[in-house]
C-alpha cells in the first residue's frame, strides 16, 4: 500500500493502481462497555468509470459499504486516486468491476465490503433525510471544542424522535479544510433539549478529527450523558473530489436496507 498523499501533490495514475489505495488504522472511542455498538461506513463514488468490452467509456455511481469494525479505514485521496486508475481498464460487464473494486478495498481494509455499481438511469435516490425534525433555528454560541457538558436531558420521555442539523462542520486533521456534514439522529427515551443537543453537535465545528471519529465520539457522548434506551446517529458528509462519506452508528444491528438518501446538499 502507498503513503498517505493527502495534503501532498499526486498526480493522477494513467494506468490500474491498486497499490495507490492507503490504509488507517481504525481509532476506537472509549465509550460505555455495557453498550454493543453497531454501525457501518458508506461511501458513494459520483468520478466513476471504465470502458466497456469493445473500448467504450460509460460513467457509474458506486456504493461502497464498510464494516464498522474493520481494522483499518481507506484514506479518500488514496480511493478517488484508485479510481480515477480504472478510467482505461476494460471490463466485460459491471460485476466483474464490481469484484475487482471489492477484493482491493477489502486488501486494504481488512475485512470484506460491499461493492455496488449503479448506471445513472438506475441508481435507487430515495431521499429519506426529510423525515427527520430540522433543529437548526435554535440558538447556538460556539466557545471551544467538543464538549459533552453542554448535552442535556428532559423531564419526558419520547419514542422514535427524529431530529436532523444542517450546521455540522469539523477539520481534516491532515490537510485543515472543513468537512461539512448532515447530522441526523432518532432515539427513544428521555427527552434531549433540541438547543442543547445543536450547542453540542456545533461545537466540533473547529475539532481535526476523522469523519468516522467524529461520528463515534458523538454517539458514545450522547449514550453516556443523555441515556436514551435507543440511539442511531449518522453523519452524512458532503462529498469532496467525488467521494462522499455517510458514517452511521446505532444501539441496534444497521443494514445496507436501511441506509438513507442524498439530501438537498449532496
Amino acid at each position: 500500500m502507498s503513503e498517505n498523499p493527502l495534503g501532498r501533490g499526486v498526480s493522477t495514475p494513467e494506468n490500474y493502481a491498486p497499490e495507490l489505495l492507503h490504509p488507517i488504522p481504525r481509532e476506537r472511542v472509549a465509550g460505555d462497555e455495557g453498550h454493543i455498538v453497531h454501525g457501518l461506513d458508506h461511501w458513494r463514488a459520483y468520478e466513476l468509470s471504465w470502458l466497456d468490452d469493445g473500448g467504450k467509456p460509460d460513467v457509474f455511481i458506486g456504493e461502497f459499504i464498510f464494516p464498522a469494525d474493520s481494522p483499518n479505514m481507506v484514506e479518500s485521496k488514496s480511493l478517488k486516486l484508485y479510481l480515477a486508475g480504472l478510467n482505461r481498464e476494460r471490463f466485460e460487464n459491471t460485476d466483474l468491476a464490481a469484484e475487482r473494486i471489492r477484493m482491493d478495498l477489502a486488501a486494504c481494509c481488512g475485512a470484506n465490503p460491499e461493492v455496488r455499481i449503479w448506471g445513472l438511469t438506475t441508481y435507487p435516490d430515495d431521499c429519506r433525510l426529510g423525515d427527520f425534525s430540522l433543529i437548526d433555528h435554535h440558538p447556538v454560541s460556539i466557545a471551544g471544542g467538543p464538549d459533552a457538558g453542554l448535552l442535556a436531558t428532559g423531564a419526558n420521555s419520547v419514542g422514535d424522535r427524529k431530529i436532523r442539523t444542517e450546521l455540522f462542520r469539523s477539520i481534516c486533521p491532515v490537510t485543515g479544510q472543513p468537512d461539512w456534514a448532515s447530522v441526523a439522529i432518532a432515539y427513544d427515551g428521555r427527552e434531549i433539549p433540541e438547543a442543547a443537543l445543536l450547542s453540542y453537535l456545533c461545537s466540533f465545528r473547529s475539532h481535526a478529527a476523522w469523519h468516522e471519529r467524529c461520528a463515534e465520539q458523538a454517539f458514545h457522548d450522547i449514550m453516556r450523558v443523555c441515556e436514551p434506551e435507543r440511539l442511531s446517529l449518522s453523519m452524512h458528509f458532503l462529498r469532496r473530489g467525488g467521494l462522499e462519506i455517510n458514517v452511521y452508528r446505532s444501539t441496534d444491528p444497521v443494514t445496507p436496507e436501511q441506509l438513507l438518501g442524498r439530501d438537498a446538499r449532496q
